[in-house]
């Protein structure tokens, strides 16, 4: 009877380990199925995962790659921005950018409602070509007002005389509505005037020098002329001073002074004024020319 218990005893343990045999095989599977204890070919997986995931890297390409792909070089030139490569670019024509400068200018001005409105009948380039042809037939004396009364007088009904009503209002409404680039403006007519034989004038625009001269003196040290730059802006009254004293020194340096005409105490209050002016755009540019001029003077005396 004993002998019997026992061997039931035996039978029981050896199907509880058979049972646990099974039941760790199917928990080893499913763990292996959630990645939880990963087989050799599921870790090849995750390798291949990672670097798919893994950002990629910069290929070395040869020198001559870019040619091969058919990618522009760095030195090539830019057409989404059109940068011209150092290479192709070409050197500017002064004279030629000037006169397209000049041009511009007009062309802008015929489509301003201010000149249409004057009807001038022609295209302003060719009404300004015949303002400048009477301006340089009849020049004012830029100085002896104080010697002969009638330079005194002439001087001051000159503008008027040689223009002609018609022609004094286009300048006053150019002057008055194009403040905000006037600074620029003049800044191309002084280069373009002072060109003299370097740049060809093909507009028929340039008076001579002995000309300049001689309206820079009247602006600057005539009552008449003075008179006029009294009646325009601040801007207008300063900048038109500063450009006719530039052609006033240049006149100094070469010799054509004939009026003798004393630059040096118009320079020195010029140059206050613009000091004192904090509306100019190139304000350090017109302080630093004054200055060089003023100590050019200075040496001399």
């Amino acid at each position: 009877m004993k002998k019997q218990k026992s061997k039931g005893v035996f039978w029981w343990v050896l199907l509880g380990i058979i049972l646990a045999a099974l039941l760790g095989y199917v928990l080893k599977k499913e763990l292996a199925q959630n990645h939880m204890v990963p087989s050799p070919k599921s870790a090849q997986e995750v390798k291949q995962q990672e670097a798919l995931s893994a950002p990629p890297s910069q290929p070395t390409l040869p020198s001559n790659s870019t040619e091969k792909r058919g990618l522009p070089s760095p030195t090539a030139a830019l057409p989404e921005t059109g940068v011209p490569s150092p290479k192709v670019e070409k050197k500017v024509d002064y004279c030629a950018q000037l006169e397209n400068d000049l041009k511009d200018f007009f062309s802008y001005l015929d489509r301003r409602p201010y000149v249409q409105h004057l009807e001038l009948g022609k295209p302003l380039v060719r009404y300004a070509r015949e303002m400048i042809r009477q301006l340089s037939a009849h020049p004012p004396v830029p100085a002896g007002e104080g010697i002969d009364p009638r330079i005194l007088t002439r001087n001051i009904y000159h503008l008027y005389r040689v223009l002609g009503l018609k022609g004094i209002r286009l300048v006053r409404e150019i002057l008055r509505n194009e403040q905000d680039s006037i600074e620029i403006n003049l800044d191309i007519l002084y280069r373009w005037v002072m060109a003299g034989d370097r740049c060809p004038d093909h507009l028929g625009l340039r008076p001579s020098f002995g000309v300049l001269y001689k309206y820079a003196g009247f602006f600057v040290n005539t009552i008449g002329g003075r008179a006029c730059l009294s009646r325009r802006s601040n801007r207008t009254r300063i900048l038109a001073t500063y450009y006719c004293l530039l052609i006033l020194h240049q006149a100094d340096r070469r010799g054509l002074n004939n009026y003798g005409i004393d630059v040096y105490p118009l320079i020195v209050a010029t140059k206050n004024e613009i000091t004192h002016y904090h509306d100019l755009e190139f304000q350090p540019e017109y302080l630093a020319k004054l200055t060089k001029m003023e100590n050019y003077y200075m040496e001399k005396r």
